[in-house]
């Protein structure tokens, strides 16, 4: 099935229902069909057309939401872009991408503007406020465009549907290409009593721009379900805990410092949250102290670890603590990916391949390889490194793993210089290209280390320059023209060499031996 045919089906089946809400204010299934009808025509009526992109750039909200329907509506290709990136971040994307319209709200207006100023072809500028908060650069989408009825939009299934970026270790980011096909094939467009997708669904959005966000916006309305936006963002987990309180959240996606955040303020305000049906976790490998908690303390909740890419990609394995809650070992997996196809979804075909490109035994660790029809089309206007990642329809996932005896897939660590920060992907080329830009840097490498409870943190390995000297927060104050907040290195250490390998290549795996050595001390 196609994107846009989605949305009509489900304004015919459930026309009455919520389908978005935020401040109190509801807009339903047929509403939702009347807006994105009307402001798909009128996009259309100033040039958008089927393949062109779309770019949005703003916090999570439904006239965002209506603006990707729209998109969709068009036969255009919809790219969210995180409201946290800098301006030379937002900027790569959209010379990459070069949408055609870029639409924004008023927290995002000045780095929309001063991205757009950097293009030799900038997109035409459009405001999700009535009235434009800045300059002449922006028209309104709520300004009288005279829609016009496009032609039927000629489309293979096969063709791009959605663009979702993630960095990349050149500093170029990277456009995983979705296809309508493949997107068919995400978990969850069917929906299943076992995990309670079905019209009573409330989800909590927040974040568009990643993996997760795009799921949620078409797997809940396949099953009629309302998306739920907070009064404000960025999110703190007290306005969380309010809002899946008061709105009667039923879903809530989060990562392993969400999740553990979350049972913490649920235990210092003695809520119950008993609303929450299914809790989602991923992004990194979470431990089995707080799979426990949340299986303790979320007693009403399925708690769902997920293993996923945006590569790939839904559910590539996942793992239901609450069955394993005796067996320290099977918690520290991420589950069997087969049990997918038992749960009703389209397992991936999964292996672990060593360097020798052969399939590794049992228990025998190497690169986590996977197929199947979830996966991406490639990378936007990135052949080559398509074809790094993409062999022979499989995609080589980056991580290391293993496969126990009893089909148990195990993350064990990185073949990809990258760090995962509260669920986003952190490439530490990217940050070091920024870091040595700095007048006092001679030579960095950037690792992560991880936390004592959940997650990593990023540090930065320095060699000064001769006479030089840097505290963490004059590195701070020069990343933030430059780089997303949760890029910037929450330490430093000033090295007087950086440890290199018989080939001369930075040895981050002994920097992070040190580093950790010396966290423990």
């Amino acid at each position: 099935m196609f994107l846009f045919e989605r949305l009509p089906m489900a304004a015919h089946l459930f026309s009455n229902a919520p389908a978005l809400r935020r401040h109190g204010h509801t807009i339903t299934y047929g509403e939702l069909h009347h807006l994105v009808a009307k402001l798909g025509r009128a996009f259309y009526a100033n040039g958008l057309r089927p393949g062109d992109r779309l770019a949005f750039l703003g916090n999570p909200d439904p006239q965002l939401v209506v603006c990707i329907y729209a998109a969709v509506e068009v036969g255009a290709i919809p790219t969210a872009i995180s409201p946290l990136l800098s301006v030379p971040e937002i900027t790569a994307i959209l010379e990459d991408a070069e949408p055609k319209f870029l639409v924004h709200d008023n927290y995002s207006a000045d780095a929309a503007y001063s991205a757009v100023k950097l293009l030799s072809k900038p997109p035409v500028l459009y405001s999700t406020e009535e009235r434009s908060v800045s300059n002449s650069m922006t028209a309104s989408l709520h300004q009288d465009i005279a829609p016009i009825p496009f032609e039927a939009i000629d489309c293979q299934l096969d063709d791009i549907a959605v663009l979702i970026y993630t960095g990349g270790t050149t500093g170029r980011p990277k456009g995983v290409m979705h296809s309508h096909r493949g997107m068919s094939a995400w978990n969850q467009f069917t929906p299943s009593k076992g995990f309670g997708y079905d019209q009573d669904r409330r989800v909590l959005v927040l974040n568009l721009s990643h993996l997760v966000g795009q799921f949620q916006l078409w797997a809940t309305m396949a099953a009629g379900g309302c998306l739920v936006f907070l009064d404000e963002y960025p999110a703190n987990i007290q306005h969380i805990v309010e809002i899946v309180d008061r709105e009667q959240i039923s879903h809530l996606s989060t990562v392993g410092q969400l999740l553990r955040d979350l049972i913490n303020e649920v235990i210092a305000t003695g809520r119950d949250l008993p609303s929450l049906k299914v809790i989602g976790c991923g992004g990194s490998v979470i431990s089995p102290d707080t799979l426990k908690k949340a299986v303790e303390h979320f007693t009403e909740a399925l708690i769902v670890n997920n293993y996923s890419q945006a590569e790939c990609g839904m559910a590539i394995s996942r793992l239901l603590p609450t069955h394993h809650m005796d067996n320290l070992m099977v918690l520290r997996s991420v589950g069997r990916p087969n049990d997918l196809a038992v749960q009703g979804e389209k397992a991936f075909e999964v292996r672990i391949v060593t360097q020798d490109g052969q399939d590794a035994a049992e228990n025998e660790s190497g690169e986590i390889v996977v197929r199947g029809a979830q996966t991406m089309l490639g990378y936007w206007r990135q052949p080559e490194i398509t074809n790094e990642i993409k062999k022979n329809g499989w995609i080589h996932t980056g991580d290391v793993g293993c496969l126990d005896s009893e089909g148990y897939l195990y993350v064990l660590d990185r073949l990809k210089d990258m760090v995962i920060i509260n669920g986003s992907n952190v490439f530490c080329p990217e940050v070091e290209q920024v870091l040595v830009g700095h007048a006092q840097v001679k030579e960095v490498a950037v690792i992560g280390i991880p936390l004592p409870s959940e997650g990593e943190e990023l540090v930065a390995c320095i060699v000064l320059h001769d006479g030089g000297s840097l505290k963490l927060e004059q590195l701070w104050a020069f990343c933030e023209p430059r780089l997303a907040r949760y890029k910037w290195p929450t330490k430093i250490c000033i090295l007087d060499s950086l440890p290199r390998t018989a080939v001369d290549k930075v040895d981050k795996k002994t920097l992070r031996l040190r580093m950790s050595l010396s966290a423990e001390i």
